[in-house]
């Protein structure tokens, strides 16, 4: 059962990897055609899931090694922390660039390509939470049912940056910058959610060992 388990959280790893992978660069590419900071913002975002999950992945089949068998609380701790100051690193640096946006702004320019884009993004997003956050209820994975609770938070931003661009297109009022900052500020408090998992109730459980699967190693 340990095996099949291990073997799923890679899988979900991998599929984890390849789908913000390709979320980024589609992401920057329309950053690129828009000049939207929020956008950019956002593929950065996708990226750090990406690092995350390459993390992710060495940590699970580290633990399951014989030869770390008995750390895996340890190195999960451990990934964990390093994928905080990660996030946390992005994060700050989005915020600066947030803050000389406002003080310097720039022409954004949103076409119906670039909402087309937002909309499958989202879609995508929300196909791959609701995925993980399955998969790790079934085999009792608290490392994916994060992953899955993330990734819901990534398709509310993204949800966020669509709702700017229409605001845009309507109105003509522009929110990227202060968008952007709002995004930042929801990286840092992942990041912090990691290393303080009292901060919230997803990610309370991902710097806790799996009682069941604890359970199956005391076996």
């Amino acid at each position: 059962m340990d095996k099949k388990r291990s073997k799923i959280i890679v899988n979900s790893g991998y599929l984890f990897i390849l789908t913000n992978f390709l979320l980024a660069i589609f992401n920057i590419l329309v950053g690129m055609v828009s000049n939207s900071i929020a956008i950019f913002s956002d593929a950065i975002h996708s990226l750090t899931d990406t690092i995350s999950g390459i993390l992710v992945i060495v940590s699970e089949k580290l633990a399951s090694h014989k030869k770390f068998n008995q750390k895996r609380t340890q190195i999960e701790r451990t990934t964990t922390i390093i994928i905080a100051i990660i996030i946390i690193v992005i994060g700050v640096h989005i915020m600066i660039e947030s803050f000389e946006a406002i003080i310097e702004p720039e022409q954004v320019d949103y076409s119906p390509a670039v909402i087309i884009v937002l909309i499958a993004s989202i879609a995508v997003k929300y196909l791959l939470a609701a995925y993980l956050k399955n998969t790790g209820k079934k085999i009792k994975s608290n490392v994916l049912i994060a992953s899955g609770a993330e990734t819901m938070n990534d398709t509310l931003i993204s949800i966020a940056v669509l709702t700017s661009a229409i605001i845009y297109l309507i109105w003509h009022i522009d929110l990227e910058a202060y968008l952007s900052a709002i995004i930042a500020i929801i990286i840092i408090k992942v990041g912090l959610e990691f290393i303080f998992p009292h901060l919230s109730k997803h990610h309370h459980h991902h710097l806790e060992s799996d009682p069941d699967h604890d359970h199956c190693h005391k076996k």
